[in-house]
């Protein structure tokens, strides 16, 4: 097993939403850096997975599968968590599903499963964790907001998901009130992602605007200040920085991690 950027040796971190993505490079980080990872996800095969290529480099990892937007599948996979290892240091709530849909032609489903599995998986999680991190007086918990959960940044056709996403980001500032001062609590606000979600909305956008969608990519491409898409693994660095020592004075924050997204716009011409 490499080691990290960070040591978080002797630290437990449960990341949901760990099968592929920013969670599955969120909990191969966390256990580069030393820790144990809880690694979650809706289907048992993509959670199973990520905690076999874990232990398979020297990592410690156990699976659970388990679904976040409801009290009892969350009551399962902390209890199995817990059973596992006695307490959980770092929570990563990474969990989320993106649909491109305008509101219009979004029926109660689609509000329901943005909002159930991110922003009531989120405040779920919170809610049964926190307690034994701070009679442990430790805890660091990482949610996943977005470069559109902020003042006039959110796109359209994503009504449901950007209201989930600004939940996200009021339960993060209100939780590091109410959790201080022995748990940070800080969000994460990712902008386009090379991964699986990011490539179906491309296409999806590509087939309402009867355009290739690698013309949609190379669209979103450009308006990146630094010119390229970031990674899972970028994304992942910054929730391990703030689950290490090096952020232990940064709580309630929102960290946006987009190239830049959405601060350059193309020159006006006259």
């Amino acid at each position: 097993m490499k080691a990290g950027p960070f040591d978080l040796s002797g630290r437990i971190a449960l990341v949901t939403g760990a099968g592929r993505g920013i969670g599955r490079a969120s909990a191969q980080l966390l256990a580069e850096c030393g820790a144990a990872v809880v690694v979650n996800d809706l289907a048992e095969d993509t959670a199973q997975k990520t905690a076999a290529e874990i232990v398979e480099v020297g990592g410690a990892a156990i699976a659970v599968a388990a679904d976040v937007s409801s009290a009892a599948g969350v009551d399962r996979l902390v209890e199995q968590a817990l059973a596992e290892y006695e307490a959980v240091d770092l929570l990563v709530n990474n969990a989320g599903i993106s649909r491109y849909r305008p509101i219009l032609e979004c029926g109660e489903e689609d509000w329901d499963s943005h909002l159930d599995i991110m922003a009531k998986g989120t405040f779920l999680l919170m809610r049964a964790l926190a307690p034994q991190m701070i009679e442990r007086h430790f805890g660091r918990i990482v949610n996943l907001g977005s470069y559109v959960a902020q003042m006039n940044t959110t796109t359209k056709y994503f009504g449901p998901y950007c209201a989930a996403k600004f939940a996200i980001v009021g339960l993060t500032q209100v939780a590091a009130q109410e959790f201080a001062p022995y748990v940070n609590v800080n969000a994460v606000g990712p902008g386009d992602v090379a991964t699986e979600m990011m490539e179906l909305e491309w296409q999806q956008e590509g087939q309402r605007r009867n355009l290739d969608p690698a013309e949609v990519k190379e669209e979103y491409r450009r308006r990146l200040i630094l010119g390229k898409f970031e990674g899972p693994r970028d994304i992942a660095g910054t929730i391990a920085f703030l689950c290490s020592p090096l952020a232990e004075h940064i709580t309630g924050s929102h960290l946006i991690v987009s190239g830049g997204l959405p601060f350059k716009t193309d020159p006006v011409v006259v």
